[in-house]
């Protein structure tokens, strides 16, 4: 019996999750990276500025402030607390597993079993399950990044402007995630899309 490629999908979201709330209740914040990150963001709530991240009273520059604004208002729903600030970036994992399925569904419309294999493998890779439940922003990367190829993807098949939109969307998502990074990742397969 072989499985509808969504349920095997649903099924990948669910074991990465799982897997993401048992490390994130068993294990420390990772310094530096992620008490940083923390730390920013309860500045920002602890100040009331949302609009310029700060570490130790000085504006942190380092980093654009999608990852910390998420926080912040993961908080304004949930209240104050560690778990639902680390809790961010396995989201993003989470939605990166349900894109990659979308994203393979796309490429390999004839073999939609491909999707949900795509999806499995994924969430069950040993490294992606580390990084993936971090508090930083390579998830963020990580979903705009597929969301971008996606868009690129069905631009290519029949140039629609919910497309154009898409991508538009997640190459200004990352750049406020992670910076202009995404560019390295989105444009070689956009400019080699005829070769594929």
């Amino acid at each position: 019996m072989r499985l509808n490629w969504r349920w095997t999908t649903l099924f990948a979201i669910a074991i990465f999750m799982v897997s993401a709330v048992v490390m994130v209740l068993t294990r420390p914040l990772l310094p530096i990276d992620e008490t940083r990150y923390l730390t920013v963001s309860w500045e920002m709530w602890n100040d009331g500025s949302w609009s310029v991240p700060h570490l130790n009273g000085e504006v942190y520059s380092h980093k654009p402030p999608m990852l910390f604004w998420i926080i912040n208002l993961f908080w304004t729903v949930t209240g104050v607390s560690e778990f639902a600030g680390r809790m961010v970036g396995p989201e993003f994992g989470a939605l990166s597993v349900a894109l990659t399925a979308g994203l393979a569904r796309a490429l390999w419309p004839g073999d939609p079993a491909r999707a949900g294999r795509a999806a499995l493998i994924l969430a069950t890779t040993t490294l992606y399950l580390l990084y993936g439940t971090s508090t930083m922003f390579d998830t963020m990367l990580a979903a705009a990044t597929l969301a971008g190829l996606w868009a690129t993807w069905s631009l290519s098949m029949a140039p629609r402007r919910g497309a154009a939109v898409a991508l538009g969307a997640a190459l200004a998502f990352c750049v406020l995630a992670k910076g202009p990074v995404i560019l390295v990742h989105v444009m070689p397969a956009t400019l080699l899309l005829p070769l594929w």
